[in-house]
């Protein structure tokens, strides 16, 4: 039997009446608090499976009875079963302010301050490179203050199989795309193949040219040279307006002097657009046009897909439909997506005028609307207050509901919201992003849709009776996914949701599930006194 599994960290304790630092392994997926105490019962390990070329994160946690300055780092296991310094990196995870949680991961060489009676994290990541024999690799983190050392011993155990393609799309909504190439290297990293953003984000500049509309593409252009030489090859979403403002439509107003209307109310918002006209409608065919023939003769890769009104269901309906004919007369092979939120009847209403349904809740009954009318199918929601659930809504959420793509909000609405986004700004070195420790998760669900995807491709491979068995296996960890617990998003409106699961791991749970049937299906068995992340 090959050997098989994990990273695990073990954290020798010192005795506490000579401890003034406390230091326990803190389960990533758990929220952290800096006012967090050490739990009466304390995990000695964590147990990730790793596959070769897979991230796996890992956490601990450190609290002092008084002001300290830690030293922290990494000590290299020795040997052909040691693991090197550049399988590892190693994060303190700081806050956007004192009154805040900690989310966002920095790397650090210095020493590192811990407040009295607050709690400070530490976050490895650990990667075995592609074709690292299965195996356990070990190796420790060390930290020291005043004298008092505690080692967080890593053991590295690989396992002997490695992921394929997931079959769902990840991806991100935007709020600005004006980003260096590594923000979207970091994406690909991550998982994420596909993103959506405002009409701004396109780089599209709209101007009237002797009463002719004319789009420059230059700065989208720039645009999407990064996303291509970063390896992005999922669909790319242009939006033209969301539930109230009609961005795409005010640009062409102000650049031909249309009156902007702003006072009409539908519901409890004003649209914000012009009237339509026979003169706005052949202006807004036009741009099109000009959208379709510019993607085609840029021959870019990735399918252009267009929203023409964020969530349209309230008050948006009727126009979106006129607009969809419109794009179709122009744009025939385009798809375009279609925001239904959280009912089954606002995704009736819109068959006829989108040929992707996107749901953030109602999750089985719109897959069955878009089974009734061969419509596409993807979801979306709003999990980064939470790491787990970012996972979850990520991960086997789409798995679970069938969906081709899985979208989150948001990736940088720094200006809007500057705690809950996926990334954020370092101030001394703006070309990188600074990770967030939900953003971590994503990738984590990105790497249980793959464990999905593997799993399916073995049992399309076995012989009959083993494929049959499988087969019922998978469907019953499917089917073991609840897709319908769901609460408001913080700051979000009432049809903006995230799920709300049993337990912080229950994403780990479904995982340990999927690697246990991979390796019956490989013959390799299953070690009975394999520790589980689920009972952590």
């Amino acid at each position: 039997m090959a050997r098989f599994l994990t990273v695990l960290i073990f954290v020798a304790v010192a005795s506490s009446a000579n401890a003034a630092v406390d230091i326990w392994v803190h389960p990533w997926l758990a929220p952290m608090e800096k006012a967090a105490v050490r739990p009466s019962a304390v995990p000695e390990i964590i147990a990730l499976a790793v596959t070769p070329g897979e991230y796996e994160p890992g956490a601990f946690a450190v609290r002092s009875d008084r002001n300290a300055t830690l030293a922290v780092w990494l000590v290299p296991g020795r040997g052909p079963g040691g693991i090197p310094p550049d399988w590892c990196e190693l994060h303190v995870v700081e806050s956007l302010a004192d009154s805040t949680e900690p989310n966002r991961l920095y790397a650090f060489s210095l020493p590192v301050d811990v407040v009295k009676d607050q709690t400070r994290y530490f976050w490895l990541t650990v990667r075995p490179p592609a074709g690292t024999p299965a195996g356990t690799y070990r190796a420790s983190v060390r930290v020291s203050a005043d004298g008092f050392e505690q080692s967080v011993k890593i053991a590295c155990t690989v396992l002997p199989f490695e992921l394929r393609p997931a079959k769902v799309a990840s991806g991100a909504f935007m709020a600005g795309t004006n980003l260096p190439e590594s923000y979207y290297r970091d994406m690909k990293e991550h998982g994420l193949d596909a993103i959506q953003f405002f009409w701004g984000g396109t780089g599209v500049e709209i101007s009237n040219v002797d009463g002719e509309i004319v789009l420059d593409f230059s700065r989208t252009e720039r645009f999407m040279r990064r996303v291509a030489a970063a390896g992005l090859k999922g669909p790319v979403t242009f939006s033209l307006g969301n539930d109230h403002s009609l961005h795409y439509e005010r640009r062409i107003a102000e650049a031909f002097g249309f009156e902007v209307i702003t006072e009409e109310k539908v519901g409890n918002k004003a649209v914000i657009g012009p009237r339509v006209t026979p003169e706005l409608d052949s202006l807004f065919v036009e741009g099109l046009r000009q959208i379709r023939d510019w993607w085609e003769e840029m021959a870019w890769p990735q399918e252009l897909v267009i929203l023409i009104y964020d969530e349209p269901t309230e008050r948006l309906l009727a126009r979106c439909k006129q607009r969809y004919d419109l794009l179709k007369s122009v744009m025939p092979g385009t798809r375009v997506y279609g925001v239904v939120m959280n009912r089954r009847t606002w995704a009736e209403s819109m068959v006829d005028q989108c040929d992707i349904v996107v749901s953030n809740g109602d999750f089985l009954g719109c897959l069955e609307v878009t089974q009734n009318y061969d419509l596409g199918y993807w979801v979306y929601s709003f999990p980064l207050r939470a790491v787990h659930v970012s996972r979850h809504d990520m991960g086997f959420l789409p798995w679970r509901v069938r969906a081709e793509g899985a979208f989150f909000w948001m990736y940088n609405y720094w200006n809007y919201d500057p705690d809950n986004c996926a990334v954020y700004r370092d101030p001394v070195n703006p070309g990188l992003p600074v990770r967030s420790t939900p953003w971590e998760a994503i990738r984590e669900g990105h790497d249980d849709l793959r464990y999905a995807a593997t799993a399916e491709w073995l049992i399309g491979r076995a012989p009959t009776g083993l494929k049959q068995k499988a087969q019922r296996r998978l469907e019953e960890i499917r089917m073991s996914v609840v897709p319908n617990r769901r609460r408001r998003a913080p700051r979000g409106e009432f049809h903006d949701e995230m799920s709300v699961l049993a337990h912080y791991s229950e994403p780990q749970r479904v995982r340990e599930e999927l690697i246990h049937l991979i390796m019956e299906l490989l013959g390799e068995g299953y070690p009975g006194d394999k520790e589980k992340n689920w009972e952590l």
